[in-house]
């Protein structure tokens, strides 16, 4: 017959292992050894901001957060220069492959998500790609590289979400996102919903930094925050409140990273814009070649150098062979050089 203090302590023990199972999660999420020495990234990519009402704003009312807080911890490029056609897929194109293509060419190089992913050997659920219906679509399947290198995705438009993010979602979330599914369908017959938009973008974030962030700790993810996109239907006021939204978000990620465990010391942070807007602020500006668009990005993150603003030009190719750099993957000839100036 079992005694009072061994029966205590097989209590013990089997509550032990309970906690000790809950708090590590899935086992999905359990680190692989291939992970070490890999740093985390997220790169925020925000669609058509003007300098008028970000970075070249005197009073910083619409990103007050970036300007006051995270730049006293990292660096400010000033001058991104987008010379091609001013839309969002050259500079998807040129963040995720290390070259300059028009938006309807015909791409035959890995992404960036496919180098890392293949040389790490990593499940899809530790690369991310979130936000805009055409992120993944301006990368094409090679040779080398094939579907399975691509990486988990949030697709924005036509709400498209990896098998992977289902298993971790309420019942409730997935009601909420098929009835919006189902709104979208019409959307393009229908009167542009601000309402829609806003609660598609808030619900999607939500499920990045309460659930992707924690559960399955992500290694790289590229996050497009297509909030300013609103200014096409014509509302500045609705426009530049989803820029004080998207600085509040960005700020929050921010602060993930410099205070979570996982995330603190080993994570970096770019925030960059893909094109500009034309004077009016409404549409996209189709003279890029003769007037090149110039925004901004922002970098943070182990060995960055901290409340420096650097004004030289920079292209949206540097940011893959940053990023290259850092993970130390090789990649094939790439336009862009390594942001070395960013580091201390």
């Amino acid at each position: 017959m079992m005694t009072t203090g061994k029966r205590t302590l097989k209590i013990l023990c089997v509550t032990l292992y309970f906690l000790v199972s809950y708090f590590s999660g899935p086992a999905l999420c359990q680190k692989d050894a291939k992970e070490d020495g890999l740093p985390n990234i997220i790169l925020v990519l925000l669609t058509g901001v003007r300098n008028t009402e970000s970075i070249a704003d005197p009073t910083h009312q619409y990103f007050p957060n970036l300007w006051n807080e995270m730049l006293k911890e990292g660096v400010l490029y000033s001058d991104l220069v987008d010379i091609n056609y001013e839309f969002h897929m050259p500079a998807f194109n040129a963040i995720n492959t290390g070259g300059s293509y028009n938006k309807d060419t015909k791409i035959t190089a890995p992404s960036i998500s496919q180098y890392v992913r293949k040389k790490y050997s990593l499940p899809a659920t530790k690369l991310w790609t979130i936000g805009h219906w055409w992120l993944n679509d301006c990368v094409y399947e090679t040779k080398d590289y094939s579907r399975d290198t691509y990486p988990c995705e949030i697709t924005f438009m036509d709400l498209k979400f990896s098998p992977e993010l289902k298993t971790i979602l309420t019942r409730q979330e997935l009601v909420s996102f098929n009835n919006y599914q189902k709104v979208l369908k019409g959307l393009a017959t229908q009167e542009f919903d601000f309402i829609l938009w806003d609660g598609m973008s808030e619900g999607i974030y939500q499920i990045f930094i309460k659930k992707i962030m924690p559960v399955f700790k992500p290694k790289l993810v590229l996050y497009v925050m297509d909030d300013p996109d609103s200014a096409h239907y014509d509302s500045f006021s609705r426009y530049v409140l989803t820029l004080k939204r998207c600085d509040e978000r960005i700020f929050e990620i921010w602060r993930t990273i410099t205070n979570d465990k996982f995330y603190k010391g080993k994570t970096y942070l770019f925030v960059c814009i893909d094109h500009e807007r034309n004077p009016y602020y409404m549409q996209h500006s189709e003279n890029a070649y003769d007037n090149p668009s110039h925004v901004w990005m922002y970098v943070y993150g182990p060995g960055v150098k901290r409340g420096k603003i650097i004004n030289r030009p920079i292209k949206h190719t540097d940011i893959f062979a940053t990023i290259a750099d850092i993970t130390g993957i090789k990649t094939n000839k790439i336009e862009g050089k390594v942001l070395k100036d960013c580091f201390i």
